[in-house]
């Protein structure tokens, strides 16, 4: 859940990761598992840090509808900041 509330939290600061999970939110389930494909076949030969960290992004987005969580959450953040 701690990953959840940082990545909402990144949302709120840069609109490229509010873009990219609000974008896998949208998603079917069939378009989930071909881009979750995609994702694991481009980073099985990267081992940077940089990639690792992606990784491990695009891996908690992509399961248990967390992208969807993680949107809550975001919209939780920025309502108490607004308050």
């Amino acid at each position: 859940m701690e990953e959840l509330k940082a990545i909402a939290s990144a949302c709120i600061t840069d609109n490229r990761i509010y873009e990219i999970v609000y974008t896998i939110s949208r998603m079917s389930e069939g378009d989930l598992q071909n881009f979750r494909s995609k994702v694991v076949g481009y980073f099985m030969a990267r081992n940077s840090p940089e990639d690792m960290e992606a990784y491990k992004f695009y891996k908690i987005i992509l399961e248990d509808e967390n992208a969807k969580k993680v949107l809550e959450l975001y919209e939780e953040i920025k309502n108490r900041k607004g308050q």
